[in-house]
């Protein structure tokens, strides 16, 4: 089939077309049918990646807990520890959050204007340390979940995983079933979860409707992996990036690293509505699709062409701005990413 820009499918469209130009389609089938997926080392990226990942990893991990890597095994015997926050502990991570085929299966889940809300790592030693069966639905008043998920994310393996590894587990399908377990059924599930067996450098990635935990770790040493969290625009970020990002972290990325860090987020709104981007005189990176789609291939550096959100004061009212809707109405022209597309108007 021939896919175009068809206005009812927005940017799926070109989504979709780079998704099997990364031959991910299968990847696509795997998270609809059983709500998770694995992309092998290869697909990822080269072994030399996968090790200076680990490698940061550890360094992190060593300055928080303030030893050197001999002693982080004893550190977490019968523990684990998610190290909060560490997008800007070293900029080899920041890369990963833009990973062509991590990303295009995130904004396959979540859309093509998802926002970055966890960058963490997670370190687990030998013993009976483990998670419960749980899924990732933090909408707590609403019991029932919907058929999109708000939140996905991977998990990148800097280590090798298997049961005996300390593996995470799924119950495949579960994501269907749109609840979370119940105490009785975490407990089943908790030793007849389907362990993910995969070496070091894969990735999963999967939606918050799936039930998922991990086995205990029976073999020497750690169990190091990386994890990305995504949500809908809409949302409340879990860790604060739009107030923490650079100039300096959005001008060496892409236009699409910086949409995950929501500096060009419209909300929260102040008393006044948000004034329209000023234009920029820079010529077009890119042709861009109808639907404002950013590739998944775009590793051009923003180099300027986006910035820290402006400083604003959201209690003063903006008399000028205020009279200038009055004046001109519909003509106030906002960002593309809250603007309609165009149709044309029946005058008859």
């Amino acid at each position: 089939m021939d896919i175009q820009d068809w206005p009812s499918a927005k940017a799926l469209a070109p989504l979709y077309r780079e998704l099997k130009q990364l031959d991910l389609l299968e990847h696509v089938a795997e998270l609809e049918a059983f709500g998770f997926t694995v992309l092998p080392p290869e697909t990822v990226g080269p072994p030399e990646q996968h090790e200076t990942i680990r490698d940061a990893l550890v360094k992190v991990a060593c300055a928080r807990r303030q030893c050197d890597e001999a002693a982080l095994p004893e550190v977490f015997v019968d523990g684990q520890e998610l190290m909060r926050f560490m997008l800007w502990d070293d900029p080899l991570f920041e890369p990963i959050m833009v990973h062509p085929a991590a990303l295009g299966l995130i904004q396959y889940l979540l859309g093509t204007n998802c926002i970055l809300s966890l960058c963490d790592g997670w370190l687990k030693g030998k013993g009976e340390a483990r998670t419960g069966v749980h899924c990732d639905w933090a909408q707590f008043e609403m019991p029932t979940f919907p058929p999109e998920p708000y939140t996905a994310n991977f998990n990148y393996l800097l280590s090798d995983y298997s049961k005996d590894d300390g593996a995470l587990g799924f119950v495949p399908g579960s994501h269907r079933w749109r609840r979370w377990p119940s105490p009785e059924e975490a407990e089943y599930w908790t030793d007849r979860m389907q362990p993910v067996e995969a070496p070091m450098g894969s990735m999963i990635i999967w939606g918050d409707h799936t039930w998922h935990g991990s086995y205990p770790r029976k073999t020497e040493g750690l169990r190091l992996m990386m994890l990305g969290t995504y949500c809908r625009s809409h949302m409340q970020t879990q860790e604060p990036f739009r107030q923490t990002v650079s100039q300096e972290a959005l001008d060496r990325n892409p236009i699409r690293f910086g949409r995950l860090m929501d500096v060009a987020g419209g909300f929260p709104f102040g008393k006044s509505p948000p004034r329209p981007p000023k234009p920029q005189d820079k010529p077009a990176r890119q042709p861009e699709s109808p639907t404002g789609y950013i590739s998944l291939f775009d590793k051009e550096p923003a180099a300027g062409a986006i910035k820290l959100r402006p400083q604003a004061d959201f209690d003063a009212y903006d008399k000028e701005f205020a009279e200038l809707i009055a004046k001109r109405g519909a003509k106030i022209q906002f960002p593309d990413m809250y603007r309609a597309p165009p149709r044309k108007v029946d005058s008859t």
